[in-house]
């Protein structure tokens, strides 16, 4: 289980109490101690054992080795492995072919399965509000009071793929009952000691033994949590002696030494203090092995899975080095093809049709609503792509940290199992989120928020959402979502809002007026939800709105009084991220009838529309256009302050904050995202470098503007787990130009 430094930093959190165990390393605490041996091979040769090292995306170079030892004729009677280990001879104790586990890898989205959540098109309408209202990583459970998330990764994705291909094994009384006996190792964190998988669900076992600590959120089975058994186990030679191995084959992976001048910081510090616990283990499984065949992956890191072919030719090259030896161990090709028979007799091949669904992990009435989603897979053979989709879309409302399934038999009817595994820490839930806005350089403000969110508190699928804000923005709003019936589209929303702001006013970089905004506004949305894409919203609010000039010369008048209005808002968002979007188009429209603002004379309507489209180009670049607009209709006796106003980042960036205002306005944004690189699993995702022109223009502003403005914008965009981070700067029209930096939505 070598890992990033990072990684070993988390795992060290628990570093002591694995220490003790190895001091005297205890027997492994499972049923296999007393469990028969699994089943043996002819008596005609030895019985043949293999274990398999942990070591990340190193451990790809299993497949080599596997690979050479079915081309030169080397049977493998007894399979055990730990981590990568453990999931690669999980895998191949199926019946697979290391030319199948191979074209598994390869073709395998490793970004998704490492990355952790479930994707964002996938996520239900409101979470991905969530995702767009506060874009980052960090999430907060208040269930039993404040808790982090008990990993970085809840394991989904990586749960679909172990799932999809194991699902004919669902029902085992025994991994000896697989076309080869398997067993795999993991920690168990409430003993602090090793456990021995040897039967139960096979998925849940190869997700046990992958778990890094703090990386990857734990597989718990009642009062058990399991995770990575690399600590404890990582090259479990020992485990493959006691399956009835007469011959035990150990796969090392050879890393690099470590050198002093690595070993500077805390995180070098703790993960070297891991490094070496996990390298004790590995000793005491190189000196249980009759026979090592060592793989050089020296040269490789952790987490290099986009490797995959190079890592397998590795583990090839490793078992090619030792073939003198390894030659003494193969059949004849009479042996190897009744070798080769008995492995495809046990195998299954054969998925029953499922009569029914029975889903575990939920209360009542939940365990129906998944009943009815998942209706039409009754009947029906087994598509596990669809079955994927329609299980992702249930972690995606937020409620579940992963969906796994498997085939039951009752009654003499095949079904179909969904485990459903709730978030042991939320909700409720709590979002915190950052902004830093350096718009103006010599004026940096800074926002601190966060994002409370209660599930069923008014029946089911209800949600009750609070944010609040403190620092450039003070500021409180709350809804109340619901449902007309719990599968309802329809629902309805009360909510309050209340805030005060600063509002600057530059002309290029000089301030002209800091007015301060206070308001309050109550009301009910009517709302229907067309898809987890779409979604439409008929309201009317009543409120109040004060703004006063505080510094500089009046821009537009001091103003205050009632507002009350109709709105209508549609939002259509097919877009692959939340954040920095590289694939895809968002819409929204929003309109307003004002029966009640401050100055107006007569009742008038503002209408603004935003167009967002990203369009990949290459595997590292994205071309993104986006086009918004304003209008009151011809209006004019609209009162003070006015609707629109553009100047700053992303609203004709060389301009000074709101320098250009009036009552109607468009603007065009083009450019290009490039990838530069990528930010470590825990730091963030992506780096961009961006570039890319705005052209637009204001009506009825006071003030002499240009018949047209425009600018060219350029900078870096980092997608990190504060938030999206952007620095650069923009040269315009009228001798306008600005460096500034953000925290916080660039799209």
């Amino acid at each position: 289980m070598r890992i990033s430094s990072v990684a070993r930093f988390l795992s060290s959190l628990f570093l002591c109490s694995i220490c003790c165990a190895q001091q005297n390393p205890p027997a492994p605490q499972s049923p296999a101690q007393t469990a028969p041996a699994a089943q043996p091979a002819p008596k005609t040769r030895p019985r043949i054992g293999v274990a398999l090292e942990g070591g990340g995306a190193l451990g790809l170079a299993h497949i080599g080795v596997l690979k050479w030892f079915e081309e030169h004729h080397v049977p493998v009677d007894y399979i055990a492995g730990t981590s990568m280990g453990g999931l690669v001879g999980g895998l191949y104790a199926t019946g697979k072919s290391a030319d199948d586990l191979k074209s598994i890898v390869q073709n395998a989205d490793w970004p998704l399965l490492l990355g952790g959540g479930t994707p964002y098109h996938d996520l239900a309408f409101r979470r991905k509000e969530d995702a767009r209202a506060v874009p980052n990583t960090i999430q907060i459970g208040l269930k039993n009071g404040p808790t982090l998330p008990p990993g970085l990764n809840n394991g989904e994705q990586i749960n679909l793929l172990i799932d999809r291909d194991t699902l004919a094994y669902s029902e085992l009384s025994s991994f000896n009952d697989l076309p080869i006996p398997f067993r795999c190792v993991s920690t168990e964190l409430v003993s602090g000691k090793p456990f021995i998988f040897q039967d139960g669900s096979l998925s849940d076992a190869l997700r046990a033994t992958i778990s890094i600590p703090g990386v990857f959120a734990p597989v718990r089975r009642g009062d058990q949590i399991f995770v990575d058994g690399g600590l404890v186990n990582n090259l479990p030679t020992d485990v493959a002696r006691n399956m009835g191995a007469d011959v035990v084959i150990a796969i090392h992976l050879q890393i690099s030494k470590t050198a002093a001048k690595e070993i500077q910081s805390a995180f070098s510090v703790l993960g070297r203090s891991v490094e070496l616990v996990i390298a004790e283990t590995e000793i005491r499984g190189m000196a249980g092995a009759d026979l090592i065949v060592r793989a050089h992956v020296e040269d490789f890191d952790t987490t290099d899975y986009e490797k995959a072919a190079a890592l397998i030719q590795r583990g090839y090259d490793a078992a090619t080095e030792k073939a003198q030896i390894l030659k003494t161990y193969a059949l004849s090709d009479p042996d190897w093809a009744e070798y080769q028979r008995q492995i495809q007799s046990r195998r299954r091949t054969t998925i029953g049709t499922p009569q029914f669904v029975r889903v575990e992990g939920v209360g009542p009435e939940h365990d129906k609503n998944i009943q009815d989603f998942l209706r039409s897979f009754v009947g029906k053979p087994v598509s596990t792509p669809q079955l994927d989709e329609y299980l992702t879309r249930l972690t995606g409302l937020g409620r579940y940290d992963s969906v796994t399934y498997g085939m039951i038999r009752e009654n003499g009817q095949d079904g179909l199992l969904v485990r459903v595994h709730e978030k042991t820490y939320a909700p409720p839930l709590l979002q915190p989120s950052f902004s830093l806005d350096g718009s103006e350089p010599d004026d940096v403000t800074f926002t601190l928020g966060s994002r409370f969110t209660f599930m069923d508190v008014a029946g089911e699928r209800s949600e009750w959402r609070t944010d609040l804000q403190f620092g450039a923005t003070y500021g409180i709003a709350t809804e109340l979502y619901r449902p007309f019936l719990p599968l309802s589209r329809w629902f309805f929303a009360p909510n309050l809002n209340a805030s005060q702001n600063t509002f600057l006013i530059y002309r290029k970089h000089d301030p002209l007026a800091d007015y301060r905004q206070d308001q309050v506004a109550s009301g009910i949305d009517l709302g229907y939800s067309f898809n987890r894409f779409s979604e439409l919203r008929v309201g009317y609010s009543v409120g109040y709105y004060d703004a006063y000039l505080r510094l500089g010369t009046p821009e537009f008048a001091p103003t205050s009084g009632g507002v009350a209005a109709l709105k209508v808002r549609y939002i259509l968002d097919h877009t692959n991220e939340s954040v920095i979007p590289t694939k895809g188009y968002y819409i929204q429209s929003l309109f307003h009838f004002y029966n009640d603002y401050p100055g107006a004379t007569e009742n008038f309507p503002t209408l603004q529309v935003t167009l967002n489209g990203f369009q990949p180009v290459s595997s590292q670049g994205s071309l993104f256009l986006t086009a918004s607009g304003g209008t009151t209709f011809g209006f004019r006796q609209i009162g003070s302050p006015p609707p629109f106003f553009l100047g700053g980042p992303g609203r004709l960036s060389a301009y000074g904050l709101n320098e250009l205002f009036g009552n109607q306005y468009f603007l065009a944004r083009g450019g290009y995202l490039h990838k530069v690189f990528t930010l470590p699993t825990f730091v963030g995702k992506q780096v961009y470098f961006t570039g890319g022109g705005e052209f637009g223009k204001i009506y009825g502003d006071p003030n002499p503007v240009p018949r047209f403005s425009a600018d060219i914008v350029g900078g870096f965009i980092g997608e990190t787990a504060l938030g999206p981070v952007f620095v650069g700067g923009s040269i315009g029209d009228s001798g306008h130009y600005k460096w500034f930096f953000q925290l916080g939505r660039i799209f």
